[in-house]
């Protein structure tokens, strides 16, 4: 959606995979402008807002999440906006056009955030982030977080640390004025960028079980606590290989899978879904950063002896190199050698590793794995021992 509103991909129509009169074609009916007002498992009968309902035998929820809104006065004025789905990107794209907006602030520094920094900078827009914190996208190692900085203030992105909303007001020389604990910023958009939270109030008015992260519970087969009721995407719970735990991750690929295996198991096909390694990353103007697994902090609260290591590596062969720098961070356990997470950034280079080790994750390989792993060598993409070699050799002899 970031690349819609920045003009990148010019027709929202592309970003629509299928519509209701393609889904007709193949026997599926789709309401759409109608909202599930209850359930009764009892009788299997879903209620329509618009005043019908509809029998089943098998129930699937899908009601996604629901994007944080910070609760402070002034936050339901025209021009303060989340981003959680293409309706929302619609409105904001139209509001930026048809109000002539010169300046934005972001509120929250997460990946969406990021994109969205390049996003409004390419269209013309004075761009301002703040965050409660000390650098955006704390999850990432701390100097990463640094050249993203350094990235954002090259593209004339205003970065404010350690800065909490207070209040929104109608401005004076622009649309709105937002109060905050270190002073007041004149914009004409303002976009809470915080986070999203499980819609599960459905799933809940039937007795549903949530998981510990607040999502709705689910077992391998998207099964929920109630007979004939599965739930997928970003409502519910996902099985995290390298923690072993129950996780909420609302990512679009990850509701894909849960989709499609919930599907198989309703048709008659038992399906597992093999679960998650926390893959995730992002562009923000010249620079990709990934990340995947987990990090020290999460893999001691999961009972791990995490150690790590950051190397600074060639996103190509060396010959062909032109300055260009790759860092690359391993996690592992130190009493197993266990590979457990890693992070990278880059001008390229950056997801092609993510992913890499990603696969890594997913068949639990230790370091001394992917210190040899056969990997596709040529002086245009790595070099004979690539920078994710190097990383685990070097995070190997420290433990």
């Amino acid at each position: 959606m970031p690349y819609y509103i920045g003009d990148v991909i010019k027709d929202y129509k592309r970003l629509v995979i299928r519509t209701p009169e393609e889904f007709k074609k193949t026997g599926i009916d789709v309401k759409i402008r109608t909202r599930v007002d209850g359930v009764d498992p009892a009788k299997g009968r879903v209620f329509l807002s618009d005043g019908s309902s509809l029998p089943y035998d098998v129930l699937v929820m899908a009601t996604g999440a629901d994007a944080i809104r910070l609760e402070v006065p002034g936050s339901d004025l025209e021009g303060v906006f989340v981003l959680r789905n293409l309706t929302d990107a619609l409105r904001l794209k139209s509001f930026i056009t048809e109000k002539d907006c010169r300046k934005a602030v972001l509120v929250g520094g997460g990946y969406i955030a990021m994109e969205m920094c390049e996003a409004l900078r390419n269209l013309g827009l004075e761009t301002t982030v703040m965050v409660r914190r000390t650098r955006p996208v704390m999850r990432w190692e701390a100097e990463f977080g640094k050249i993203i900085l350094e990235e954002l203030g090259k593209h004339g992105v205003l970065f404010l640390p350690e800065t909490k909303p207070v209040a929104v007001e109608k401005g004076k020389g622009s649309r709105l004025r937002l109060i905050t604990d270190k002073g007041e910023l004149d914009a004409d958009l303002i976009l809470m960028g915080v986070g999203a939270r499980p819609n599960t109030a459905l799933a809940e008015s039937i007795g549903l079980a949530l998981g510990e992260s607040g999502a709705i519970k689910v077992d391998a087969r998207q099964r929920t606590s109630m007979e004939g009721v599965y739930a997928v995407g970003d409502c519910c719970e996902a099985f995290h290989r390298v923690s072993s735990r129950w996780v909420y991750m609302p990512l679009g690929d990850i509701a894909n899978k849960q989709g499609r295996i919930t599907g198989q198991n309703i048709g008659g096909y038992p399906s597992e879904f093999p679960g998650i390694v926390g893959a995730q990353c992002f562009k923000v103007f010249n620079l990709e950063v990934g990340a995947t697994g987990l990090t020290e902090e999460e893999a001691e609260k999961c009972g791990f002896q995490p150690a790590s290591s950051m190397i600074w590596g060639l996103p190509v062969g060396r010959p062909m190199a032109r300055g260009e720098k790759l860092g690359v961070k391993l996690v592992a356990d130190k009493k197993t050698g266990k590979l457990l997470g890693g992070q990278c950034i880059g001008e390229k280079g950056a997801v092609q590793r993510i992913n890499s080790l990603s696969v890594a994750l997913f068949a639990g390989m230790t370091l001394d794995d992917v210190s040899y792993l056969d990997l596709a060598y040529a002086p245009p993409f790595g070099g004979a021992w690539d920078a994710i070699h190097v990383a685990a050799q070097n995070l190997r002899a420290r433990i």
